[in-house]
């Protein structure tokens, strides 16, 4: 039971880890959201900010991974001492309340997100697809006046 009972300290601080990087996702998140909403898109800004958040993921994945891995080993043992792992198991249902909470919070950001920056790249390539029309309708007129001069000498009444 004592080696039980490390193992569940090992999941609360571990449940701990994982909200503490949860939340760190959510602030890097609202930064996005602040870089997608700027009038000027930094996109350097944007990737390190990517970046990081990659790491945190895969922190959290190993979190998940190890505290499956642990509980798995103790399961029998936690249901069996329920009164005597009863604070300890409701602390970690608590912080696993907070991380799902967070992980919503997260999606549902990312998934604002994720619009704004469809939006704000749909109108940049509007404008580039449109200067990219300009200039091609800019070239066939000067085609065409270049032609046309050409052909204003064989528009000229020759009867003169």
């Amino acid at each position: 039971m004592n080696q039980t009972a490390t193992y569940v300290n090992i999941m609360q601080e571990s449940l701990v880890r994982k909200k503490n990087y949860l939340t760190e996702i959510w602030e890097l998140t609202k930064k996005q959201e602040e870089l997608a909403k700027a009038k000027k898109f930094d996109e350097d800004a944007f990737g390190e900010i990517i970046d990081r958040k990659e790491i945190l993921i895969n922190n959290v994945n190993e979190i998940d991974k190890g505290f499956t891995s642990l509980y798995d080993r103790v399961r029998t043992e936690i249901l069996s001492n329920q009164e005597f792992y009863g604070p300890q198991l409701k602390d970690m249902q608590s912080h696993i309340k907070e991380c799902v909470d967070l992980g919503m919070q997260i999606e549902v950001l990312e998934e604002r997100n994720r619009a704004t920056l469809e939006q704000a790249f749909s109108i940049g390539f509007k404008g580039v697809r449109q200067a990219k029309q300009s200039k091609k309708v800019a070239n066939k007129y000067y085609k065409s006046m270049s032609n046309g001069v050409v052909n204003d000498s064989i528009l000229y009444d020759r009867k003169k």
